[in-house]
């Protein structure tokens, strides 16, 4: 049975129905339009699995940051990029806010069509500048070094626009070091605009509720290390250097200890002092190679108190280890960590040829 009311007054009542329930008259999530000199490209943002990047990119497109900036990095088989540079591929640094929390672990994958976070090597250091995926990408969502990329959206409608931005003409650019990838042609982004009304306010207070939990939990962990430290450095065999690093020898080797200098072969593996594993070579299966000058600061340290074939346990405070940046999502700010360490071999320096079996 179809009803025979007029449209107008069922949209009428449906609205009042709406506000009657206290259901928001803003879209659930918000759609943008990206105008380019190649045409528009409509996205969906997910404020839901997202609310830090959505929040970022559409603060940066409120205070129209976006506008003359370029798509300076094209990958035909990979991705496109933009947000960061002007047409004369000078990094726009006026209006640049602070880095983001990387939310690799919302769920939402690096397809064709998604649109996720740029970043450097560093898993919390994505400001303005993004990427539009032009195939598939599952690389980008596994970890590395401590985190993934985070998609935050996708393309909705222009998915040809990105086609023409993938397929434009490419160079070698002397200000770009990354090689062809900006285009002969800038493609400029002229404006970044809201399609619909969308309450920035609801999703601020979410955001700024995020950043609070964090900061409460980054203090707990303060003051659970230091109750940790204090402890374990009463238990026996413990030893505890002037820098607050605390090891004890759990087997002893020979008497070749490294240098600072040294390369060295290890197995180990890293916790939190919950327990929580974060690392292991002996999991791989694969001892680890690398210069003693090459690591953080504790095992540096520990590894020139220790000599070959031995194996130790190490308790890093935070200064030790990664500090307050933490690593993504595996390690978090300001943590002590424990190693089990195996110095399995000093592989820069030949034996002593006075050293006995």
């Amino acid at each position: 049975m179809t009803s025979s009311m007029p449209v107008r007054f069922r949209a009428l009542l449906a609205a009042a129905f709406s506000a009657a329930l206290g259901i928001s008259a803003f879209a659930a999530n918000p759609q943008v339009t990206m105008k380019t000199t190649l045409g528009d490209i409509v996205l969906e943002l997910d404020e839901e699995k997202a609310p830090i990047s959505t929040l970022n990119f559409l603060e940066y497109a409120q205070s129209k940051f976006y506008e003359g900036t370029v798509f300076h990095r094209v990958m035909p088989i990979f991705m496109i990029q933009g947000g960061g540079f002007t047409k004369d591929i000078d990094k726009k640094e006026e209006g640049l806010r602070l880095p983001i929390k990387n939310e690799w672990k919302n769920g939402l994958k690096n397809v064709r069509g998604t649109i996720a976070m740029a970043r450097t090597g560093e898993p919390d250091s994505a400001t303005s500048q993004f990427y539009i995926n032009v195939v598939d990408n599952a690389s980008l969502d596994e970890p590395r070094g401590g985190a993934a990329y985070a998609v935050f959206g996708k393309v909705i409608k222009g998915m040809e626009t990105v086609d023409a931005i993938r397929d434009t003409e490419t160079r070698i650019h002397p200000k770009y070091p990354g090689g062809k990838v900006v285009p002969v042609v800038p493609v400029v982004i002229e404006s970044v605009t809201l399609k619909a009304p969308y309450d920035l306010t609801a999703l601020k207070k979410k955001v700024e509720e995020i950043r609070q939990a964090a900061a409460a939990s980054a203090t707990q962990r303060i003051a659970d290390n230091e109750v940790f430290l204090k402890e374990n450095a009463q238990k026996p065999n413990v030893i505890t250097t002037a820098t607050g690093l605390q090891y004890e020898i759990l087997e002893t080797g020979n008497d070749r200890k490294p240098e600072l200098t040294d390369t060295v072969k290890v197995h180990y593996r890293g916790m939190l002092i919950d327990g929580t594993e974060f690392d292991s070579s002996y999991q791989r299966n694969r001892p680890l190679t690398f210069g003693v000058n090459q690591v953080i600061p504790g095992w540096a340290e520990a590894l020139q108190l220790i000599s070959e074939g031995s194996k130790v346990k190490l308790v890093l405070p935070p200064d030790l280890a990664y500090g307050e940046a933490g690593v993504g999502d595996v390690i978090p700010p300001n943590s002590t960590l424990i190693f089990e360490l195996e110095l399995l071999q000093i592989t820069s320096r030949p034996p002593d040829e006075n050293a006995q079996p």
